[in-house]
């Protein structure tokens, strides 16, 4: 069943290559307020399916044999900010130290990223900020952490994010440098 909701977000660039090709994206993006709940509403897209439990820990090292944090990258890159949330809140509930923080890190841009699209300036500016501190903490010791160089991450999220910091009203800025998540990823070709 296909269900058409208004005022849903746009990719930046819809011929992104897939990290994770053989995974559907969901119907709709969920935006609160916007769109059914995806597992607690009866029409939400993923109401009722089994909340994904990894059959395999997968360590940081291995990221690339990891199909739920290449799913969520691609969810993220396709404006399917919850959705990429919880594809990777999965490995973030067992993960520790520096693979603990940087999932919660990305997590908190796709939140920030939802807040965007909502126009909550508060919100975009807070989660945006958690995000990226976490983000540096990692980088700290890791430049390239689990596929994404995060210098260049970095780089573009402070772009994206930066005519918002001294915003006063929730109208926001077009930016033109997209925050599109880049792997350094053995099947890419592309760049």
């Amino acid at each position: 069943m296909l269900i058409q909701f208004t005022n849903q977000p746009v990719p930046w660039d819809p011929c992104w290559p897939r990290y994770c090709p053989d995974r559907n994206f969901p119907p709709y993006r969920y935006i609160p307020g916007k769109a059914p709940h995806p597992i607690r509403h009866p029409q939400g897209h993923s109401y009722q399916q089994a909340e994904p439990t990894p059959n395999q820990r997968y360590s940081a090292k291995r990221w690339a044999e990891n199909s739920e944090y290449l799913y969520g990258i691609d969810l993220f890159n396709f404006s399917y900010w919850w959705e990429a949330h919880e594809a990777w809140e999965t490995d973030w509930r067992w993960a520790t130290n520096d693979h603990k923080m940087f999932l919660q890190g990305l997590i908190q841009i796709s939140a920030a990223m939802i807040k965007r699209h909502l126009e909550q300036l508060r919100g975009v500016r807070n989660l945006s900020q958690a995000g990226r501190r976490k983000l540096r903490l990692v980088w700290q010791s890791n430049r390239n952490y689990m596929g994404i160089d995060l210098s260049d991450l970095l780089d573009r999220l402070d772009t994206f994010f930066q005519p918002m910091e001294g915003q006063t009203k929730d109208k926001f800025t077009v930016v033109a440098v997209s925050p599109l998540i880049w792997l350094d990823y053995p099947k890419n070709d592309l760049r």
